[in-house]
């Protein structure tokens, strides 16, 4: 399993085109890329309250529903103009499919934007199961959101792998008892994420069978 902003694919540059369309919309400045990077894997919500409070403006809740409506809009009719899969990740899918590994997404996008932007990058027939924040009742780090995918992937719990960038995806395999992937190059690797992880690599190249074989035994 695969989490996608800051794993397979990186969305930020899009993400914060949705963004600053939001500021702009209210005469708040734009944010630069770097100053999105962290919080690009958290949501629309945590980016708009991240760059209200780096402009030291109060968001007020309704304000952060309206924002947050029109920050997805934005972001559903502009997914993949500068979004781009990471270095190595096209061969690391193909590798693992050729082996006959079952792959699927588990990400906090929601499903429909999840199958979007796969779709806009010609991965989605890749996936045996693509499950979004809003797939299942619960979202990582809630464990039901992987062994929901697992089983609409046809997997099994004792034979599969979370791969993705920050503590949310680790601490979700680690509630289920998975073995994980830490990608340390993702949106946010932080230490607590580091320290968890079964396993840390720094390009997809290193992701090979026989580091999952090895996680699994």
């Amino acid at each position: 399993m695969f989490d996608l902003d800051g794993t397979l694919v990186d969305t930020a540059p899009d993400l914060a085109g949705a963004l600053n369309h939001c500021l702009v919309s209210v005469g708040l400045p734009e944010t630069s890329l770097d100053s999105v990077r962290p919080d690009a894997g958290h949501g629309a919500k945590a980016m708009l309250t991240a760059a209200y409070r780096r402009a030291e403006r109060r968001l007020g809740d309704l304000e952060l529903v309206e924002q947050t409506a029109r920050f997805l809009a934005y972001y559903g009719d502009h997914i993949a103009v500068a979004s781009t899969l990471y270095p190595g990740a096209r061969d690391t899918l193909q590798r693992m499919a050729d082996v006959g590994a079952t792959l699927a997404v588990c990400t906090n996008k929601t499903e429909a934007l999840a199958i979007r932007l796969l779709r806009e990058l010609g991965l989605a027939d890749r996936f045996a199961a693509i499950c979004g924040a809003d797939t299942f009742i619960g979202r990582k780090p809630d464990p039901v959101h992987l062994s929901g995918t697992i089983a609409l992937a046809g997997g099994r719990v004792d034979r599969a792998v979370m791969i993705g960038d920050t503590d949310t995806d680790i601490e979700a395999a680690k509630r289920l008892g998975l073995p994980s992937i830490l990608l340390g190059f993702g949106y946010d690797a932080d230490r607590t994420a580091r320290e968890k992880a079964t396993a840390v690599v720094s390009h997809f190249d290193e992701i090979d069978v026989a580091l999952v074989e090895r996680l699994i035994r």
